[in-house]
């Protein structure tokens, strides 16, 4: 099933939440970064990506989260990234991102991190 994402977004308090479901490759990333880009452009600078259901991430995946993260710090805002799998976790790792991300458990320490400042 390539390409099957869901896309859902919500806010808590200040940080907008975009939750990735399923798969986030070549063919589904274009659609997470339109999304994140519309939260982005209404001004959110406190941005929480939940991959808790996300089963596989591609490096056109990685760019998406990599290009929101760059735009935000550059208008002073964070970027933080709530409970990645382990399959996950190991392409961040692969390409070093686990050192350019805030990565948190679960959605609940990802959102006190915000609270703690960047």
């Amino acid at each position: 099933m390539s390409g099957h994402v869901e896309i859902l977004e919500r806010r808590a308090g200040a940080v907008d939440i975009i939750v990735v479901k399923g798969r986030l490759d070549a063919s589904s990333s274009e659609k997470a970064e339109e999304q994140i880009n519309r939260v982005l452009d209404a001004g959110g600078r406190s941005l929480l990506v939940n991959l808790c259901d996300l089963d596989y991430i591609s490096s056109s995946g990685l760019r998406v989260l990599l290009a929101a993260l760059k735009r935000l710090k550059k208008d002073g805002g964070a970027l933080r990234i709530a409970c990645a799998q382990p399959q996950i976790l190991e392409v961040f790792t692969m390409a070093g991102f686990h050192r350019i991300f805030s990565l948190s458990p679960d959605e609940a320490a990802a959102l006190a991190g915000f609270a703690a400042g960047p």
